[in-house]
């Protein structure tokens, strides 16, 4: 009787922790408590059968029903768990450091309460119904361990599903009330242009309540690799919190050799409404939502400073133009002659950074060698028309979507209904277009339009500023027939071809 009580403990305090954990939020702390907390459970199992063993002997509820079991048992199991805390407290007296942790008894029992009444029920089942009646004979407890290994995976999806709905609730909720409180999941990113590196100094975001905190960007304030402008670089850490209402930050342009610092306020309405609101994106045949999480900041040379909203998805929008003032720092350059890392004062890292082809490519080192830096250039990039895009395709074919990248770097894609009932506004000028569609067969298709920037930009500025264009609509025009594609910025009679490319088939496999 006692080795078959024994091992039946055994079994019933491993097999009730283990589903007690199932149920449980994946926490390392609550697995480590369980495992310190295992001899004691195995000893309760042990008491409790030994208890059933005097019973029977003194004739004491000889024939109980299930309902009675299940209800002596977990008394039984609860009293049991709550006089644990009780015992630490009591064997730490004398310990000032352990005991102190235990002092607030009652809290102790009271936040517990919920992990002990389900490690009660799980004892009360395996105890009372399973093994319970089973160290009768070892044949019944062979088929109840059998029985037990069906069970198991029963357990564990009913606590997983529940899990993941319970998590998915609390998701919502937290969402829901972040939004309403103006708080989002975001980090803040740097870019720079390719030949143009630069490094954060010190930044600050102000947020709606006046809060101020310091920002990084990657671990420490480093340099972009391989850059380009517009693109997220290196970034804050992503959290949740509120969005800025104001920024401060002080930056090094290594190729001008001057500090820049912009301390303004940001425009937090245009982007509270942007990443308050989910926006649907198609890929393939399947529809996603997407949110915008980043704020982006664009340093470029002149104490140009651009920021935009970036998302999950296709989707990026300019946010505004900052223009800094120069400043002095006053700590010392090192001339010392030895290189260190990443620290702004130290000449050898200076030239280290725009010598690097890790961050500016060799060729791109060639191209700006001796060459004036660009002033107003980025500036050019922002330039924006009154315009729409519309869509002439053969009638056998439907386009799938239409991703727009542009020279002030956002982005947007069309699709579905989009396609053909897109508002005139004001745009930037495209860099590249990509239509995707299928053809009568099935056959997957594409037009990418590549658009030149020289060529893009006068043909842009006759049409709209020395024509007087108001507006103006760009139609992309695919011909199955003759394999070209065209983009055509027109208006009335109007009508400038702006690029003409060949259509890829890509078949039905790709």
């Amino acid at each position: 009787m006692t080795f078959k009580s024994v091992i039946s403990a055994i079994l019933v305090a491993i097999l009730a922790l283990l589903c007690m954990l199932g149920t449980q939020k994946d926490d390392l702390n609550l697995m480590y408590a369980a495992f310190c907390s295992s001899p004691y459970v195995i000893l309760m199992a042990i008491f409790y059968f030994h208890f059933n063993y005097f019973r029977r002997k003194l004739n004491l509820l000889q024939r109980p029903n299930v309902l009675v079991e299940l209800a002596y048992g977990f008394v039984f199991y609860l009293a049991g768990c709550m006089l644990f805390p009780v015992l630490l407290f009591v064997g730490t007296i004398g310990d000032n450091y352990e005991h102190k942790i235990y002092e607030d008894l009652g809290s102790i029992i009271s936040e517990m309460l919920p992990l002990f009444l389900i490690l009660s029920v799980f004892l009360t089942i395996f105890s009372a119904i399973i093994i319970g009646w089973a160290i009768k004979s070892y044949k019944t407890l062979i088929l109840v361990l059998v029985g037990y290994t069906i069970l198991v995976p029963l357990i564990y999806s009913f606590a997983e599903v529940s899990r993941d709905y319970h998590k998915a609730k609390e998701k919502a909720e937290n969402i829901a009330d972040n939004i309403k409180e103006g708080r989002y999941e975001w980090h803040g990113a740097m870019s720079n242009p390719t030949a143009y590196p630069v490094q954060l100094y010190k930044g600050y975001f102000t947020f709606p309540k006046d809060e101020k905190s310091e920002f990084t960007f990657s671990e420490g304030n480093t340099v972009n690799y391989k850059a380009k402008w517009g693109e997220d670089g290196g970034g804050t850490y992503r959290e949740v919190k509120s969005l800025p209402k104001a920024i401060d930050v002080t930056w090094f342009s290594f190729a001008e050799d001057t500090f820049y610092r912009v301390n303004s306020l940001v425009d937090y309405q245009k982007l509270r409404g942007l990443f308050s609101k989910s926006f649907t994106d198609k890929r393939v045949s399947r529809f996603f939502d997407e949110n915008y999480d980043s704020i982006i900041m664009g340093f470029a040379p002149g104490g140009v400073m651009v920021i935009w909203a970036g998302s999950t998805g296709r989707r990026q929008v300019e946010i505004g133009r900052y223009q800094a003032e120069k400043v002095i720092i006053s700590t010392p350059v090192s001339n010392t002659g030895e290189l260190k890392y990443e620290d702004l004062f130290n000449r050898e890292w200076r030239k280290k950074v725009l010598t690097d082809t890790m961050v500016v490519p060799s060729k791109i080192q060639q191209l700006t060698k001796n060459k004036p830096i660009p002033y107003g250039y980025w500036d050019k990039l922002r330039a924006t028309y009154n315009w729409r895009p519309t869509f002439v395709v053969s009638a056998e074919i439907k386009i799938h979507d239409a991703d727009f990248s542009f020279y002030n770097a956002e982005r947007f894609v069309f699709f579905d209904e989009s396609l053909q009932s897109n508002e005139y506004e004001k745009r930037g000028i495209p860099e590249n277009v990509y239509l995707k569609w299928y053809d009568k067969n099935g056959n997957r298709c594409a037009a990418d339009f590549d658009f030149n920037e020289d060529q893009t930009f006068k043909k842009f500025d006759v049409f709209f500023n020395q024509q007087k264009n108001a507006s103006g609509e760009i139609e992309f025009n695919i011909d199955q027939k003759t394999k070209k594609a065209t983009a055509t910025l027109k208006n009335g009679g109007n009508k400038v071809l702006l690029l003409e490319t060949e259509i890829v088939e890509y078949g039905k496999k790709y």
